[in-house]
């Protein structure tokens, strides 16, 4: 009888043993996994519905209805022509001259003075007398030039084609060289043809749905705007070449559309990485399983993105701060939660970066629009104004000119030459009471992108 209730206690014993280790666990994974199946079916509906309104916004959300976005933003008209000279900058001859060009080659910078000796002038200029039907047909393509449609293959991340916004970057350099020597030559004409094109230039890609494009976009409006400023510091431009580029330079002082574009691109191009693997592995991302509330969270970033005031650059910059800190604070709460932004951390535009350079080209396209208008208003008065007030008679909206709604950019004139400046908005949007003190070659100021944006007008 012992032996028996011996036998059964053990029989007990081990069937309590493998409930507990054996039933309970397989229980308690397969209860998680139907959690999480749950969760993933309620999301992936939830994720429908989502998609279907950025369908009816308009907005494009996987390859298909990025390639119709980017068509409906763009012109052919010009494709094979812009392709050709892409092609040609691209080719081993170009390559090969390039070398000890300033702007396209490995070299020294050129000096800013222009009344300064220039070692390499002469190679300079030689230079562009072999590419001269090359810059001539770029420059007539880049005057006023409208969003280029070049032959995109979409394929999520994968789009990008580097080799061509590579030659954009060097067809810009070639412009930018033609406009410098221009200058050095007290060309008007000519320096308003390189700054024109330059402007046109940083369009033909403004098109495309992605935000690398358009941040090469701005690298090209960079030097159209370091090529005005130094036409305008030195007096080089005329009084009906000013007048021709003010409009031109008004066009780009907000950022307008082109952040919608860039952002709605981006988003389309990202979203089918959150549910193919396959896809997600071959543009560098890891997807560890799919993930519908991961999805959604990325859409309402982008929403976010997207619904910011782009008038007033100071609040601009501070609602873009708010979307960036609420996005890390993800980072640090509950591990479901981290497991249900896992992609977005991964595929995120980088926001305040983003937007910093955004909100750079509008202040650059303000300040230099400012700039026109001293040129303009010292033409017709014989002198430069004492104050930016002066500047009303001009045909601009000093408004909207204006960095934000309660700051304008600094000025002040004391014969024999006045001062434009703007501010730095690295961490906060301030503009200082006085000119500040540039070191244009220090660490600081290569590092910021250029802290501040002063301008030095020469009285005639």
């Amino acid at each position: 009888m012992n032996q028996r209730n011996e036998k059964s206690s053990k029989r007990s014993c081990l069937f309590l043993l493998f409930l507990i280790f054996g039933v309970l666990p397989i229980s308690l994974l397969a209860l998680g996994l139907l959690l999480w199946f749950g969760r993933e079916a309620s999301g992936s509906r939830r994720l429908k519905t989502r998609i279907a309104t950025l369908a009816k916004q308009g907005y494009p959300h996987d390859d298909a209805t990025a390639e119709s976005f980017y068509k409906d933003r763009t012109d052919p008209t010009n494709t094979d022509a812009w392709l050709e000279i892409i092609e040609t900058v691209k080719s081993d001859d170009f390559g090969a001259s390039i070398n000890g060009i300033p702007f396209l080659g490995v070299t020294d910078e050129p000096p800013r003075e222009l009344d300064a000796v220039w070692r390499e002038e002469q190679i300079a200029r030689d230079f562009l007398a072999k590419w001269k039907s090359l810059s001539s047909e770029a420059l007539r393509l880049s005057m006023d030039a409208k969003p280029v449609r070049f032959p995109i293959v979409f394929d999520s991340f994968n789009s990008i084609d580097q080799n061509r916004l590579t030659g954009l970057r060097q067809i810009a350099r070639l412009i930018n060289l033609q406009g410098f020597v221009a200058m050095r030559d007290g060309n008007s004409a000519g320096v308003r043809d390189a700054v024109g094109g330059l402007l046109g230039l940083s369009r033909v890609n403004s098109g495309e749905p992605m935000v690398v494009s358009h941040l090469v976009s701005m690298a090209i409006d960079g030097m159209a705007i370091g090529l005005l400023k130094d036409a305008i510091q030195f007096d080089t431009l005329s009084e009906a070449d000013l007048n021709f580029l003010l409009p031109r330079t008004l066009a780009l002082s907000n950022i307008g559309k082109d952040w919608e574009t860039a952002f709605a691109g981006e988003r389309a191009l990202a979203l089918p990485l959150f549910t193919d693997r396959k896809l997600a592995k071959s543009a560098g991302v890891f997807l560890p399983f799919a993930n519908s509330r991961d999805a959604i969270l990325y859409i309402d970033l982008i929403d976010s993105l997207l619904d910011q005031p782009t008038d007033d650059l100071q609040e601009f910059k501070a609602r873009l701060r708010d979307v960036d800190n609420n996005l890390s604070s993800k980072r640090g709460i509950s591990w479901l939660t981290q497991l249900d932004s896992i992609m977005t951390m991964q595929t995120a535009p980088a926001v305040s970066a983003s937007g910093d350079a955004f909100i750079r080209r509008a202040i650059q396209h303000r300040i230099a629009a400012l700039a026109i208008g001293l040129r303009l208003y010292e033409d017709r008065h014989g002198k430069l104004p004492s104050s930016l007030k002066d500047l009303s008679g001009l045909p601009m909206n000093l408004e909207q000119v204006s960095p934000s709604k309660v700051q304008s950019f600094g000025y002040s004139f004391e014969k024999p030459n006045a001062r434009l400046w703007g501010g730095t908005f690295q961490d906060a949007f301030a503009i200082p009471t006085e000119p500040p003190k540039i070191d244009q070659g220090s660490e600081e100021t290569d590092r910021t992108g250029a802290t501040f944006w002063s301008w030095e007008l020469r009285s005639k």
